[in-house]
């Protein structure tokens, strides 16, 4: 080691909100051997300007969990320290002005069921009564919080810096980081003031960390986004009452509050975004407290909105306008965990990073120190993004998201920006046959077929497509259906060692013999979900794996890394340059028969098993499974010839019945056979709270993860059940009641076409009695019937059918 050079566990770039409550988090865990490079001032880049706000009416369990972990951290660290926060404990109102606001508000009433915070579901008079200075003419509904509020940025910021020091972790200000490099199995920083090596490095940059992860080797999907607030000259009638709760409105884009005796106006604009500092290049490095100049062009008519919402703003002067960069990503959740490169960790991209951050460095820090956090971290997963991430697609789709974040969320809602993002060969053949496509990671899926062009009708009921849909189902079932899964993860695993490193890593046994195949669970360190995925063994050196398509980056990484360095095993990914077609219904066979000479009994090819085969002058993977539980194959070939091989396959089947199908009808009927998807394998669990034991064999055998996996005792169960509703579905996240008292969640669901039931999975504690359950649904409560087995096929007769 060269004389001079200092060494730490951990480097952390960045000293605003998310860099130094990383830094907390990872200190209130041990790690205190940690320095923390501030090129200038802490705060100084966005967080010093951003107005503060945190609340608990959000549309997720686990973003509130996220605001509610940063607002009790903040207050024990200022109880801890003496340092004030700034904390204004005044609740807030969320308003409704429309019936789809309305839905949306009543669906995430269960967010404050599921993590006991208190909301209510108020009218106009009692908007009124909380705030007598806003408008409430066109208000059907608002969402009331009491334990929320806003926070004095660089206030919270250097009590966790305080906090932080404390527990003897370093934190450099005015020292920049210039530059990094690989040394062994340590990253050598360059820094102002000399070599540093670290063992981890955390980029908290903000809006420079687009050119600090170039230094690693990565591309980081962050955009630095403008957004105004403005501040009036004080109001009178503020004097001498209680300060006001945040008022939040969608028909202005955007959130009024008291700042001190003045009114604090913030606007997201929804017809532009304006960006700065685009990728790669990020902030300049002599940005420094960095404010740009207001455009009352742009948000000119939102604010006479805002006026219009609260006159007594309307005449006052505006004595300051703050219009500040906000690091935004594509999909509008940040980035936080591991970056893909060796030990290099994310904890950016964050757009509300005063709510997010001391929640967001508790994940973080779970996830360094102990392999796992409390909650499931697949929508925070820096690797969610796949290589369709180009930078155009980066900017382009934060602007999107950007501009959407005042609209309602409904189910089915999805982005419009670059679509289709990717096309394969069968888009224009799917199209033209009426497919009302949804986006997944990057590739266009059909939802459903319709009218050609027809545009999907999103809401939290059943909607106009629920008939077609359940048109599909009920072909598939009766003949066959077909359905493009073209985006799909598959890899092919090969070498002598090959079957040896699926072996180590899966829960299950591999497949013993050639052409059969198995599925496979790979478990964290500590026994939780990594991922699930098929197995089929072509020979005793090659093998053949397939996942969700979200999954492609992220398994792909996680088995290469487990792979020694002794061993003779290459990993080969497929999943952009080949597709899949997988055929399901009784009449799979009678069709797949006419364009194959390979004998498909069950006796030449049996249920869970896989051939290399010719199907209509095409070489094909088929694999005999099928996830509706039904007769089937999955047909898996080279993107350029799946065109052809879905010409032929409806070819031979038109005489059979054949159809497309989307995927609701597919989903829906998964559900009906009792299977489990992605919703139900999260990261906070494991095959035993999930009831998968028969997936577990862990007697004479080692996997990753068995002492962790059968030392824990669990937690959790996982109920089938049947939803006691006409009209609507679980989608899921939402409350599950007992006596009307949450004892879980729901993780997925949908309807059930071919048995008529409304069909979903939930989650409650160990010990949860069966009976007397019910789910909170839009304000809701919907009883439910639990069921021991699936409600289709429950015998599984029909994938092993002859006929």
């Amino acid at each position: 080691m060269s004389e001079g050079i200092r060494t730490t566990q951990v480097a952390i770039i960045g000293g605003g909100i998310m860099g130094v409550a990383a830094q907390f988090q990872l200190a209130e865990n041990g790690w205190t051997d940690s320095i923390l490079f501030e090129k200038a001032e802490l705060t100084s880049g966005s967080t010093w300007h951003a107005a503060g706000q945190i609340a608990h009416a959000v549309g997720s369990r686990v973003m509130g969990w996220i605001n509610k972990t940063s607002i009790e951290t903040y207050k024990r660290v200022e109880k801890e320290t003496g340092q004030s926060i700034g904390w204004h404990e005044v609740g807030g109102l969320r308003i409704a002005t429309t019936d789809a606001e309305v839905d949306w508000m009543n669906s995430i009433m269960g967010v404050g069921k599921l993590l006991g915070l208190p909301m209510d579901l108020v009218g106009p008079e009692e908007v009124a009564k909380a705030n007598p200075f806003y408008k409430v003419d066109d208000v059907k509904a608002a969402i009331r919080t009491y334990a929320d509020g806003h926070i004095d940025p660089s206030g919270v910021t250097m009590a966790l810096a305080a906090a932080t020091r404390a527990r003897g972790a370093v934190i450099e200000r005015n020292n920049r980081v210039i530059g990094a490099s690989r040394k062994g199995d340590m990253w050598l920083l360059k820094t102002e003031k000399g070599d540093v090596l670290a063992e981890h490095v955390v980029i908290a940059a903000g809006s420079y960390a687009n050119q600090v992860g170039e230094w690693f080797g990565l591309k980081i999907p962050s955009v630095s986004c403008l957004h105004h607030y403005l501040v009036t000259d004080t109001v009178p009638e503020f004097e001498g009452r209680p300060e006001l709760p945040v008022m939040r409105d969608n028909a202005f884009g955007g959130y009024i509050r008291q700042e001190q005796k003045s009114g604090l106006i913030g606007i997201y604009e929804g017809h532009v975004c304006p960006t700065v500092w685009e990728m790669p290049q990020g902030a300049p490095w002599a940005a420094e407290n960095e404010l740009f100049q207001g455009d009352y062009d742009s948000i000119g008519d939102f604010l006479l909105v805002a006026f219009s919402k609260m006159p007594i703003l309307a005449e006052l002067g505006i004595k300051r306008v703050v219009r500040g960069a906000i690091t935004h990503t594509p999909d509008g959740g940040m980035l936080v965990g591991p970056s893909g490169a060796p030990n290099v960790w994310l904890s950016c991209g964050s757009s509300i990073g005063l709510a997010w951050g001391g929640g967001g460095g508790k994940v973080l820090a779970d996830w360094m120190v102990h392999g796992e956090t409390e909650i499931n971290t697949r929508g925070f997963d820096p690797r969610r993004y796949g290589d369709f991430a180009s930078d155009t697609f980066i900017v382009e789709r934060t602007k999107d998201e950007f501009m959407r974040r005042h609209d309602t969320p409904s189910p089915g809602q999805q982005f419009n920006s670059l679509r289709p993002l990717k096309r394969h060969p069968l888009y224009d053949r799917l199209a033209a046959k009426g497919a009302v496509f949804g986006e997944v990671s990057g590739w266009e899926r059909p939802r459903y077929f319709g009218a050609v062009g027809e545009v999907e009708q999103i809401g939290w009921g059943h909607q106009s497509w629920h008939a077609n849909a359940m048109a599909e189902a009920k072909a598939t079932r009766s003949a066959a259906g077909v359905i493009d899964l073209c985006a799909f993860a598959q890899f092919e695993i090969i070498g002598k060692d090959a079957g040896a490193v699926l072996d180590r890593l899966s829960t299950n046994r591999i497949p013993s013999k050639d052409g059969r195949m198995s599925l496979n669970h790979l478990l964290t360190e500590h026994g939780r979900f990594e991922t699930e995925i098929t197995i089929w063994r072509i020979a005793e050196d090659r093998y053949f794996t397939g996942s969700p398509i979200a999954r492609a980056t992220p398994d792909f990484e996680w088995i290469r890394a487990h792979i020694r360095d002794d061993e003779d095993v290459q990993m080969i990914n497929r999943s952009s340059d080949w597709g899949m077609l997988a055929m399901s219904g009784p009449a799979s066979r009678r069709i797949l028969s006419g364009l194959t000479d390979v004998d498909l009994s069950n006796k030449a090819f049996p249920w869970l098993s896989g051939q290399e085969i010719n199907v209509a002058g095409i070489d094909c993977y088929a694999l005999r499974v099928s996830f509706v539980g039904e007769l089937g194959w999955e047909l898996h070939a080279p993107l350029d010839q799946i065109g052809v091989l879905y010409d032929a396959l409806f070819v031979a089947g038109e005489p059979h019945g054949l159809t497309d199908i989307g995927s609701y009808a597919f989903n829906g009927m998964r559900l009906e056979k009792a299977y489990r998807a992605s919703g139900e394998l999260t990261t906070d669990v494991g095959p035993l709270d999930v009831g998968l034991d028969r997936f577990v064999v862990s007697e004479g055998r080692d996997f990753n993860g068995r002492e962790a996996l059968l030392n824990r005792e669990p937690e959790w169960e996982l109920f089938y059940a049947e939803l006691h509703a006409d009209d609507i579905d679980i989608h899921g996240g939402e409350p599950v009641l007992f006596n009307g008292e949450p004892v879980g969640q729901t993780t997925s669901g949908g309807y059930g076409y071919t048995i008529g039931k409304s069909l979903g999975w939930l989650f409650v504690r160990k010990g949860t009695p069966s009976t007397g359950l019910s789910v909170q649904i839009q304000n809701r409560d919907i009883p439910v019937t639990v069921h021991p087995q699936a409600l289709f096929d429950p015998q599984n007769q029909c994938p092993r059918s002859e006929d």
